[in-house]
């Protein structure tokens, strides 16, 4: 702008006047001219100068003005055009070689098999809880006459229940390890009660009209690496396994009678004998699993099957209640796990 104001006034033969050359121009006014004419004159000097030297300085200030707006607008607004948009491509530009292309809090990583980053430690610790059958195989499911005869009592084993809880941690979203413990309760099977029974004359058909019964209990507290084997987002299946200490009790009961205090009679099984072994064991089972609260959820419902194997005694002259020898049972528990 200011290039153009010179240019014009360039053609009119302005310039700016100053003090002197004012006074020169009214004292080489004609001699002749009237004293009033003379200050028309100098005042009139004095105006052209001043207007135009407030207009080049205006001029110069917005010139200025405008080469720092533009040069502040160029980079301001150069982070955001690349050179493909000025040709007509798009108007996305690259970001800088500092910036991270990766998604806030692990963006895919949420499906991997490692924990991302922006989860808590806290959501590896892994615990659980389930309850179900247990069903007894191989030496727990006979008995020997032979041996009941001698006097061993040879206990064979009946239909009970599990319980197991445990807590540990998760290495992985695929890969964890558990302390488990694990309480088994089984019956005893009723043809060996009978020929117990008859052979102890306590039978509820005799004249004590007594009967002996028991139970088995075995609990454990083992070590038990799981391992995860998605199917989809949501369900899958696993494998687990490990061993570690089982302690195996043997109890025979006989009914006593007990009154309230309203004159209410009942029978409670009261222990008359027990036998127990401390030994090592092992157990392996697979189950399937599927997340109830969603896919990014540790909880799940599973359903699973265990082989156990105990390392039970034989019945012996010192000890005629621990049954066949090693103890086999087959678990079939239902719970939760995270």
């Amino acid at each position: 702008m200011s290039k153009y104001l010179v240019g014009f006034g360039l053609f009119l033969q302005f310039r700016t006047l100053n003090q002197s050359e004012v006074l020169s121009m009214v004292a080489n006014c004609d001699r002749h001219c009237p004293l009033l004419r003379r200050m028309l004159i100098a005042a009139s000097a004095f105006a052209i100068g001043f207007s135009l030297n407030a207009a080049a300085q205006t001029a110069q200030a917005v010139d200025n003005a405008s080469g720092q707006n533009l040069s502040s607008s160029s980079s301001s607004y150069s982070a955001y055009l690349s050179t493909d948009s000025l040709l007509g491509g798009s108007s996305y530009a690259e970001p800088s070689s500092g910036a991270s292309a990766s998604p806030q809090y692990g963006g895919n990583n949420r499906r991997s098999s490692s924990y991302p980053n922006y989860e808590s430690k806290w959501s590896h610790i892994a615990f659980e809880g389930g309850f179900g059958l247990s069903v007894p195989v191989g030496n727990d499911t006979t008995f020997s006459q032979t041996a009941l005869n001698n006097g061993d009592l040879s206990p064979s084993e009946a239909l009970g229940y599990d319980v197991t809880l445990g807590g540990g941690w998760n290495f992985t979203k695929r890969f964890g390890a558990l302390l488990e413990y694990q309480f088994l309760r089984q019956g005893m099977a009723s043809d060996y009660l009978n020929a117990l029974n008859t052979a102890e004359g306590t039978s509820s058909s005799s004249s004590s009209g007594m009967s002996i019964g028991g139970n088995i209990n075995t609990w454990s507290l083992t070590v038990d690496p799981i391992f995860y084997l998605p199917v989809s987002h949501k369900s899958g299946a696993y494998v687990t396994g490990g061993g570690g200490f089982y302690r195996k009790v043997t109890n025979f009961t006989s009914p006593v009678q007990e009154c309230g205090y309203y004159g209410f009679c009942y029978d409670v099984a009261e222990t008359i004998g027990h036998f127990s072994s401390n030994q090592g064991g092992f157990n392996v089972g697979a189950g399937v699993y599927h997340k109830v609260f969603g896919e990014d959820s540790n909880g799940k419902l599973f359903a699973e099957v265990r082989y156990v194997w105990v390392n039970s005694p034989v019945a012996n002259s010192s000890n005629s209640g621990q049954g066949e020898g090693t103890e086999a049972l087959i678990p079939i528990s239902f719970g939760i796990r995270f």
